[in-house]
């Protein structure tokens, strides 16, 4: 629904919101709750910052693909985004002034996408100044701090590589010695629903969701994509596919599928509009939502799990 052509009648409203509030396992209850938070947000009492790191953006891509409803028109009716790089119509002076302007007000949620260079400032920049040099005080001046995607949860592809000294947004907090709350949402690319459904929860109890050891929202990440998996019967069946060609049914953990170690909601929350995930098309989950994603180089994306050191240990299943 694009609400910016077809305004939200209070009814569709009221069945978003009781989606949202489904989706933390609550009912019409924890829907009234939800109403209220979105209202709040609404009446831009909750402000929304969002700085990007070394990454590809495509955490940014993935919201804008999200139904839940569509996210640009849910971004001008709901949230009072103050700053995005890649929505805004704000940059240069303008863009800094707003950033500048917000850490000084605080009490904003602050969304953070993209992997942190501490060992190279200079190759992100807000302004003429280094994001290193930028972030801690807007974290400091944050409500709540979001991990958005792999690379500010636990460093993803930029922290693979030693060039610019990548770090997750974890990371760099401890080396600053930064105590505030903060919500991994990993995943490459994000879900947007992971993101939405923990703004609201947030606005609507004045706290974080309740998160697992890795600070993970434990609705999206409480289990492994493959307990939820279409094809685990086929695993239960020792039914693999060893041959894409010719097989588009059966199993996929000999293909390398990582689905058994990688906590996630995937099959249950797809992407693009709930349109599909990894296994839907035929493709291995490559647990990019998974601490040690992007895996070692001596092993590879596709390697057969089992034969490797994170294999799931089939009594376990």
């Amino acid at each position: 629904m694009n609400l910016l052509k077809n305004p939200m009648t209070r009814r569709d409203f009221l069945k978003f919101c009781l989606r949202s509030a489904a989706i933390y396992g609550g009912g019409a209850m924890m829907s009234a709750d939800f109403a209220e938070a979105f209202m709040k947000i609404a009446h831009k009492e909750v402000p929304v910052i969002w700085l990007s790191g070394q990454g590809c953006t495509g955490d940014s891509m993935s919201l804008i693909y999200c139904d839940s409803p569509s996210l640009v028109p849910f971004l001008s009716t709901f949230v009072d985004l103050k700053f995005h790089p890649t929505l805004s119509v704000a940059q240069g002076g303008l863009a800094t002034e707003i950033i500048e302007t917000q850490r000084k007000k605080g009490g904003f949620v602050l969304c953070f996408e993209g992997a942190i260079p501490a060992g190279m400032p200079e190759a992100c920049t807000i302004g003429d100044r280094p994001l290193t040099d930028v972030l801690p005080g807007m974290i400091e001046a944050a409500a709540a701090v979001i991990a958005c995607g792999s690379c500010a949860s636990y460093g993803g592809i930029p922290a693979a590589n030693p060039e610019t000294g990548a770090v997750s947004l974890a990371r760099f907090m401890e080396i600053k010695g930064l105590k505030k709350p903060l919500v991994r949402l990993p995943g490459c690319p994000l879900n947007g629903h992971r993101l939405t459904g923990a703004v609201a929860y947030f606005v609507a109890y004045g706290k974080l969701p309740p998160l697992d050891d890795e600070g993970r929202p434990k609705l999206y990440y409480g289990q492994v994509n493959h307990d939820n998996c279409q094809r685990f019967r086929y695993f239960a069946e020792n039914r693999y596919v060893m041959d894409y060609s010719r097989d588009k049914r059966n199993c996929l953990f000999k293909m390398g599928c990582r689905g058994p170690v990688t906590f996630a909601d995937c099959p249950l929350r797809r992407w693009n509009r709930e349109t599909s995930w990894c296994v839907a098309a035929n493709t291995p989950c490559i647990g990019c939502a998974h601490p040690k994603w992007p895996w070692p180089k001596a092993t590879g994306i596709y390697t057969d799990p089992s034969k490797i050191e994170d294999a799931v240990k089939f009594s376990d299943i």
